[in-house]
């Protein structure tokens, strides 16, 4: 859960989500797991998981670790199914083109 446990019951708060979009989302070089929606009940509860056409896990791609993997937790299921919290995702190159504008944005 991360940053959004403090607010989730803020309701004066927007939950706003960034997955990592890779490649892009249609090129399946991707960890846009809430926005590619394929609902299982996966690791004993509900949830979202990145599936092929044979509804096999799906291989993930990221350049940060730790992001690449192919499902979230419940927590963010819930979130995103009771619409308290919003998702979107970021491609890798737009992400690391617009970060090396941040700084100097700032001076």
């Amino acid at each position: 859960m991360g940053m959004f446990y403090p607010f989730t019951s803020d309701i004066g708060v927007k939950l706003i989500g960034v997955e990592a979009a890779g490649e892009g989302i249609d090129s399946n070089k991707h960890c846009a797991t809430l926005s590619k929606v394929f609902q299982v009940f996966y690791n004993g509860s509900m949830s979202y998981l990145l599936q092929n056409a044979d509804g096999q896990v799906s291989l993930t791609h990221s350049i940060s670790a730790g992001l690449d993997y192919p499902g979230v937790g419940p927590e963010h299921s819930y979130l995103k199914d009771s619409n308290r919290a919003e998702y979107v995702n970021v491609m890798m190159m737009k992400l690391l083109t617009h970060s090396r504008c941040l700084p100097r944005q700032r001076e």
